[in-house]
């Protein structure tokens, strides 16, 4: 059974790699070279930093229980695995030594940097009384990360936890290292601008998803599909469909990058 998983789990990642490597050497990176374009991918990403929570708090809706009264799961080892993401993911330190969510952090770093925060205060708002593909169109969210956003609920929404445990593990966690690292290192080559939060963020999240939360999140796709080959097969293609995805929402923002 052990190497039933294991060779499951070394499938996936092999079957996606293609995409991982699209990715990972995407021209976006080395294309943000003025203060200008940082804020058009800032004005997107942002998007993409708070669809992340959904897809976790989703996967801990569906394993451990946040309802009232409170009931047992009886799904301790996903549990565990899902709390321990969200304690760092919604409430890591800042660089002034802040309990704060990622998106926080991010936000803050959007400010320092000079990038417009209308659009995704005003998303955010409008989540109170419009659902988010309302919400979307009302707060004017760029193209290439509205449909992104779109791209990701329509996985939350099938009700599948064993789809959306891919999506934050191969479209999320497993690969944002690779693609984080190199964004770093372009930034640090040509912009000028006051990226201090920003860098931290970064840092922070290939320091976090790639010694803890990508190890996590594997466990948790070997919990989930088990012995499932059905599972394992629908992980692949999902896999394959939600990088794909990343790499519109890439080739949306360099489009515009390129106009500016």
């Amino acid at each position: 059974m052990f190497r039933l998983l294991k060779n499951n789990l070394l499938n996936i990642l092999d079957e996606t790699q293609q995409e991982r490597t699209a990715l990972k050497t995407h021209p976006l990176y080395s294309s943000i070279k003025t203060q200008k374009h940082l804020h058009i991918f800032m004005q997107n990403h942002v998007y993409a930093v708070w669809d992340f929570m959904s897809v976790l708090k989703s996967l801990q809706r569906d394993f451990t229980c946040v309802e009232i009264p409170w009931r047992p799961k009886n799904n301790g080892n996903l549990s565990r695995l899902l709390n321990e993401i969200v304690l760092a993911e919604e409430s890591d330190i800042d660089r002034s030594g802040q309990y704060l969510s990622h998106f926080e952090i991010y936000y803050h770093a959007m400010k320092e940097a000079g990038a417009d925060t209308t659009s995704i205060e005003n998303f955010l708002k409008g989540l109170d009384s419009q659902d988010v593909p309302s919400c979307l169109i009302t707060s004017n969210a760029p193209k290439p990360a509205a449909n992104f956003v779109l791209d990701t609920f329509k996985y939350i929404e099938s009700g599948l936890p064993h789809l959306t445990a891919t999506i934050f593990t191969l479209g999320r966690e497993e690969i944002i290292p690779d693609m984080f690292r190199e964004l770093v290192c372009d930034l640090n080559n040509n912009s000028s601008a006051d990226l201090k939060s920003f860098l931290y963020y970064l840092d922070r999240h290939i320091g976090l998803d790639e010694d803890e939360h990508t190890p996590l999140a594997l466990k948790m796709i070997k919990e989930i599909c088990g012995d499932d080959e059905i599972k394992w097969k629908e992980s692949i293609e999902c896999g394959k469909d939600v990088m794909k995805s990343r790499i519109k929402f890439w080739n949306g923002i360099l489009s515009e990058i390129e106009k500016n």
